[in-house]
């Protein structure tokens, strides 16, 4: 199938970018719905759930813990749901502190199934914006969520305690390359939908990166967590970032995956205790 997908677009990149640009930029805002999976599913069962209006879709949030304990908030990843971060609830409850979670746009229970980083962005500000404020705010995300928090801090004045990275991609055109060089569209297609995505985001996407957004945003200390042999986001992302960021450290492990980390005891003892 993939091969055939290549074949179009790069026949329909030299017939017409400009046709080829947008059907290209639909496509790569298409979640990929999944099912919840039976481990997830007690997230659902143990949180209360409540939802705040939004432009398209009401946003599904989750919380667990009493209201007057330190706050995190949890941002899962692109192709998955808030139930995938099941593993970190118990303890962080144990250890004092109140947790939300939140559904991005088009993922899981949502009707819709195309979203994009703006969107994402605009829906976590108004996830965080709703929240009484604390002295102890900290977030723990993962993969393109990770992206999320970051882009979303940047816009916010508020003062961040910790913030726990499990995989994050740092500039995202590399992520559009990865995309383009997947679908053979042509060089001028893909110059096109950039000028799409940078419209959308009222900025050059080329220059949009986590770094980048991290030096704008208020927080006392980042940790990034990443499999050295990560699949889908590669571990020079979170090197890059840790450079960049003088108040980071990374912690590197090999062979947990790309998603599987999310259950590995090591990366939930890690982020809990560094959220304290």
């Amino acid at each position: 199938m993939l091969k055939l997908i290549k074949i179009y677009y790069t026949i329909l990149s030299f017939i017409s970018p400009k046709l080829a640009a947008n059907s290209a930029f639909k496509i790569f805002q298409k979640v990929r719905k999944k099912d919840i999976r039976k481990r997830e599913q007690p997230f659902y069962d143990q949180a209360k759930h409540y939802k705040l209006k939004y432009d398209k879709e009401d946003i599904d949030c989750y919380e667990f813990g009493t209201e007057h304990k330190d706050l995190v908030v949890l941002v899962h990843g692109w192709d998955s749901n808030s139930g995938c971060m099941l593993g970190f609830i118990d303890k962080l409850v144990a250890n004092n502190k109140r947790v939300i979670a939140f559904n991005l746009p088009a993922h899981a229970f949502y009707k819709s199934n195309k979203t994009n980083y703006f969107e994402c962005k605009n829906a976590f500000k108004l996830v965080v914006n709703q929240l009484p404020k604390h002295d102890n705010l900290s977030f723990i995300s993962h993969s393109f969520g990770s992206g999320i928090v970051a882009f979303g801090l940047s816009e916010m004045d508020i003062k961040v305690d910790k913030l726990v990275f499990m995989t994050s991609p740092n500039y995202v055109v590399d992520i559009f390359t990865d995309f383009k060089k997947m679908i053979g569209l042509g060089d001028k297609a893909f110059e096109l939908m950039n000028k799409k995505a940078s419209n959308l985001l009222n900025e050059d996407v080329k220059k949009v990166a986590t770094e980048q957004k991290l030096s704008l945003a208020d927080f006392n200390d980042l940790l990034l967590i990443h499999d050295k042999k990560d699949k889908v986001i590669p571990f020079q992302n979170s090197v890059n970032i840790n450079k960049a960021i003088p108040n980071s450290k990374i912690e590197s492990f090999e062979s947990i995956g790309h998603y599987r980390m999310l259950w590995h005891d090591d990366v939930i003892r890690l982020a809990v205790d560094f959220v304290g």
